[in-house]
């Protein structure tokens, strides 16, 4: 018998003072959040992904090893959030759950 494989996709990324992690699936609805400017100098942004109403994948450009910890678990555990809040909370919502 085979013993159940749970698997989270991840890919990350990272050239010079930028990087960024990604965990879960891109399907489903986007919403993004933080400071997508490129003419920032934080360049910290992200997008989460849903379907059916669940987070299914998040995304995250320069984040602290704590804030990716908290989108890696948002991606496995996939809580039920509306897009409203998400766009409102950012990566605050990830840091919460």
């Amino acid at each position: 018998a085979i013993d159940e494989y749970d698997y989270l996709p991840y890919f990350y990324s990272r050239s010079f003072d930028l990087s960024w992690q990604f965990y879960g699936d891109n399907v489903g609805e986007t919403v993004l959040f933080g400071d997508a400017d490129p003419n920032s100098t934080t360049h910290k942004f992200g997008t989460y992904w849903i379907k059916d109403g669940k987070i299914v994948g998040a995304f995250l450009e320069s984040g602290s090893p704590e804030e990716n910890k908290a989108i890696a678990k948002v991606a496995k555990v996939q809580p039920v959030a509306s897009l409203d809040q998400l766009a409102q909370e950012g990566i605050g919502f990830a840091s919460k759950i």
